[in-house]
């Protein structure tokens, strides 16, 4: 059997590994993980090293004088075009414009809407870059059929066959040392300081509880390209940063429920990770989080505070309830899976190749 020699921009692996990061390692690790014939060989500048954080033994090539974009958009190209122009696969909303054998990812068009959740520089480099990665690329890779239909209604002369859903799935697997804490109850909030994600109408909602027996803690840290929201500080508040993947399976494992009230948003992990450990989900109603969680979740007005409060309130107040929306919160989590995910890519490919 022949093997194809298949390039993965592998930038993101000098980076944190966070968001469209953990997208591109883990359909990274699947498609080196499948036995077929294909040799995944992912690139990276030779400058940079690549982040502790990613745990996987990539087969990897240093290439290049540049890093970040430059190496993007200048070397990754020039090196491809030397070995023929081989197929690149590119998974993090970036990719060479110039170069045309490749698969790209859109995760979704956020930098489009007009909430002001980024910085000027940033939404604007964006707003250069995805279209023209969206015209050059053979085939577009997306979150879910929420953005598939938002990119196809903003290009509308791409070809609704060029363009293909790969979802997300749950990345963080337990173990036998997560026990249930006799902690105080607390409500869980992952996502940071963005705008996109609603953390100011979620703890004015937590605030009207007024209640002294529960707390809000808030993972994630501040993005200098994200605009930030305000914080509220309140001493029922609990802002713990970024956390290890241990304990962030803990406070799933222990929280009286996920809220998660976003604007916007092209998938919704967090989600997805709490219903893997048992924990109930609070959602805000958009189509994007309706299609991917369906009945496995409460959902609520983002922009109506006490319809926020009222369901957290149901929550806290009804077993019963709870218990239904675990078990069907697990159930809707085993529809997801990056193997499965990665299955479609080389389904792709092969139709490339």
């Amino acid at each position: 059997m022949i093997m194809h020699d298949i390039y993965i921009n592998a930038r993101f692996l000098t980076q944190k590994l966070s968001g469209v990061q953990r997208y591109a390692f883990e359909i990274s690790k699947e498609l080196s993980l499948i036995n077929n014939q294909y040799n995944f060989i992912l690139l990276i500048p030779s400058k940079l090293s690549i982040n502790c954080e990613y745990d996987f033994s990539f087969n990897i090539k240093k290439i290049g004088s540049n890093k970040g974009h430059l190496w993007e958009q200048f070397d990754l190209p020039r090196y491809l075009n030397k070995k023929n122009n081989p197929l690149l696969i590119n998974l993090t909303n970036s990719a060479p414009i110039f170069y045309k054998n490749k698969i790209s990812t859109i995760h979704d068009l956020s930098v489009f809407e007009n909430g002001g959740w980024f910085s000027i520089k940033y939404r604007s480099f964006y707003k250069f870059l995805i279209p023209r990665i969206i015209k050059s690329s053979r085939k577009i890779l997306t979150d879910s059929y929420f953005s598939q239909k938002e990119i196809l209604n903003k290009y509308n002369d791409l070809n609704p066959k060029d363009i293909h859903v790969i979802y997300c799935s749950n990345s963080l697997k337990t173990n036998n040392n997560i026990q249930k804490s006799k902690d105080d109850d607390y409500l869980l909030f992952i996502g940071g300081n963005s705008r996109r994600k609603n953390l100011k109408n979620l703890i004015l909602a937590f605030i009207k509880l007024d209640s002294q027996k529960i707390k809000l803690k808030i993972v994630g840290n501040i993005i200098n390209h994200l605009k930030s929201d305000n914080v509220i500080e309140h001493p029922n508040v609990e802002y713990l940063g970024d956390v290890s993947n241990d304990d962030l399976i803990n406070l799933y494992t222990n929280a009286k429920m996920l809220v998660f009230p976003s604007f916007y948003e092209g998938f919704g992990l967090p989600p997805l990770e709490a219903i893997s450990f048992n924990c109930p989900i609070i959602l805000s109603d958009i189509p994007v989080l309706r299609e991917i969680y369906e009945e496995s979740a409460l959902y609520v007005n983002p922009y109506n505070i006490d319809d926020i409060k009222n369901k957290i309130s149901k929550f806290l107040n009804d077993n019963k309830l709870r218990y239904e929306m675990i078990s069907l919160g697990l159930k809707q989590s085993k529809k997801y899976s990056w193997n499965k995910s990665a299955i479609k890519i080389i389904d792709l490919i092969k139709g490339l190749i």
